[in-house]
């Protein structure tokens, strides 16, 4: 699919509710008619990408249903006899719960690749995703049409920055999306861990942000000064090291100027040993007559 495409999409999903006002029970030209049609005869897409309902905004939209009706009719496909939700499986959900057996629809006729983008497109121009299906529906649409993330992101009116920080999420581990795909945790907050180097400080931060209410201004600060204080401590632990290094040094070279032999002392975590390198038989007795002499 090319960018034109996608393009003309975009702006037909948008500009659903104005045309389906002029073509009630009319065909229209680019293939859009309106039904009323059986609840039964509609079911969900298996590839839509918004997989959590709140019940309680449900229960709220069908009591609104029942009050008002269905103010804006779902788009679908039709598939045989039966007919594939393109965008309005929330509404369809909700006229179910109010014991509607009919339901508004515009019907087009889509293949599988725009009935893909269409849902995806809505969706997101709706807010109906949480960060994490929204960076899965973002990532989907780069990968089935193959478009850049500066393309994409001009399709949808974001920054290319925005778009590719969203995606950024999918990198958390599975335990953090999934507090952030819940709501425990912002996606602000997510933007702040998955810059973190490893799932397991992701993961510490996380339950750290949900334990104690952190906002995001307050987690940023606590990551920065934890990554201060990491990097204080290893200027002291190289700091150590050199000291402890160079005293090394100074022992060697007293110990091959007293014995005349070359001296080496290795050091390890728990113990060291020091090798004195001799020559021959009498070049060994040399250098034990030195340490004795010393009393080494």
């Amino acid at each position: 699919m090319n960018n034109k495409t996608l393009t003309t999409l975009l702006d037909q999903t948008d500009n659903i509710n104005s045309e389906i006002g002029e073509s009630i029970a009319i065909r229209s030209k680019d293939h859009m008619e309106f039904k009323l049609l059986p609840l039964d005869k509609v079911y969900p897409n298996p590839n839509q990408p918004r997989k959590l309902f709140e019940k309680q905004a449900l229960d709220e939209l069908s009591q609104s249903i029942l009050e008002h009706g269905v103010l804006q009719p779902i788009l679908v496909r039709q598939i045989g006899d039966l007919y594939q939700i393109v965008s309005g499986e929330r509404r369809f959900r909700a006229s179910k719960l109010a014991g509607l057996r009919t339901i508004p629809a515009v019907v087009r006729k889509l293949n599988e690749e725009n009935t893909m983008l269409a849902g995806l497109i809505e969706n997101i121009h709706r807010r109906n995703l949480n960060p994490i299906e929204e960076a899965r529906t973002l990532r989907d649409i780069i990968l089935n049409f193959e478009l850049t993330h500066e393309q994409l992101a001009e399709k949808i009116g974001r920054s290319r920055s925005a778009l590719t920080n969203r995606l950024r999420l999918l990198q958390l581990p599975s335990e953090v999306q999934a507090m952030v795909a819940d709501g425990r945790i912002s996606a602000g907050h997510a933007k702040m861990l998955a810059g973190l180097k490893t799932n397991n400080e992701a993961k510490l931060w996380a339950n750290r942000i949900i334990k104690d209410h952190l906002s995001v201004y307050e987690i940023e600060k606590q990551i920065e000064q934890s990554k201060n204080k990491l990097t204080d401590a290893k200027k002291q632990k190289g700091k150590f090291e050199m000291s402890s290094d160079m005293h090394v040094r100074a022992v060697e070279e007293n110990l091959q100027e007293l014995l005349g032999a070359k001296v080496r002392i290795r050091q390890g975590k728990t113990k060291g040993r020091i090798e004195i390198e001799f020559y021959d038989r009498g070049d060994l007795e040399r250098v034990v007559e030195s340490m004795v002499s010393m009393r080494i």
